[in-house]
């Protein structure tokens, strides 16, 4: 299990099709795929690279609307990188309405110190937590965890119905590791590599990219949420780049309502080299020759 079925998992012990999930916008396109395929409505909720997820607007629609659970990845989501704010949590008991936090990019944070997961905030509120290695070790050994806290027999039945079992081999493989000390200083290693890729992918885009470009500036992950001028499309700019052997995801990818069409965001996970560094500044030559885009 990795973190999309855990989130699947705990979707599926609070809510039935039809229900309404509040997500941040933009928000990953995996846990779209999932609402979907689940038959549950996306509400987008405006969130800030910064700040998070707007607590004004949250709560207006916790009073206007039935909600079945909030979907929020709780620290440098994808795309953005922002982390959600502490007050989150007091809002949503109020409400008696259930987060189910996805903190896949927790552990790799660039400052002193990793952000607290809502659960360690406060152990009694109704979260369920969602986390993996996907991102920290690799995608392909699909291992994840769920804690779901009051939640835990409802999940317990939608696992039982689901996959009976996990691959024990990879399981007792990281648990190895983890006992060893080898993932802390994995970890160590891996957050130095991706905020100076982080760095290096900017300092690119912000040498590169049209005028008026902005760039997110997260705090953890490796990822960057770019906007560029209006009128810019990045489908039509994704469809060119695909073209001569370059990809990226538009930005309209990771809304439920095929928003963020002027945005995009670049992966900062493999290490930087000259062949990546001239794919992002071919991205930026195309973004800033609309004209001639929307004419092929």
């Amino acid at each position: 299990m990795s973190s999309s079925p855990a989130a699947a998992l705990a979707l599926k012990a609070v809510a039935r099709p039809g229900d309404t999930i509040a997500i941040e916008s933009p928000t990953y396109f995996g846990l779209l795929h999932v609402l979907e395929a689940l038959g549950l409505r996306a509400l987008e909720l405006p969130t800030d690279a910064q700040d998070g997820v707007d607590l004004a607007a949250l709560a207006h629609a916790l009073e206007r609307k039935s909600m079945a659970a909030c979907l929020f990845a709780s620290s440098f989501n994808n795309p953005l990188g922002c982390t959600m704010p502490e007050e989150l949590l007091q809002l949503l008991a109020k409400h008696g309405v259930p987060l189910i936090e996805d903190d896949i990019y927790g552990d790799i944070y660039f400052g002193g110190e990793r952000p607290k997961p809502f659960g360690a905030l406060d152990p009694a509120a109704d979260t369920l937590y969602c986390s993996s290695f996907s991102k920290t070790i690799a995608p392909g050994y699909r291992i994840g965890w769920l804690v779901a806290g009051q939640r835990m027999q409802a999940v317990l039945r939608q696992k039982l119905a689901s996959t009976l079992a996990t691959p024990a081999l990879t399981q007792a493989a990281l648990a190895d590791l983890l006992s060893c000390g080898g993932y802390d200083s994995h970890l160590r290693r891996i957050r130095r590599v991706f905020a100076d890729n982080i760095d290096r992918m900017t300092r690119a885009i912000e040498r590169g990219f049209p005028e008026g470009t902005r760039v997110s500036r997260p705090a953890g992950g490796f990822v960057l949420w770019v906007e560029l001028p209006q009128p810019a499309d990045t489908r039509v700019l994704f469809a060119e780049a695909v073209r001569r052997g370059i990809c990226f995801a538009p930005g309209d990818a990771f809304s439920a309502s095929s928003r963020y069409r002027h945005c995009l965001r670049l992966s900062c996970g493999y290490s930087w080299n000259r062949r990546i560094e001239a794919g992002v500044e071919a991205i930026g030559a195309l973004a800033g020759a609309p004209a001639r885009l929307k004419a092929i």
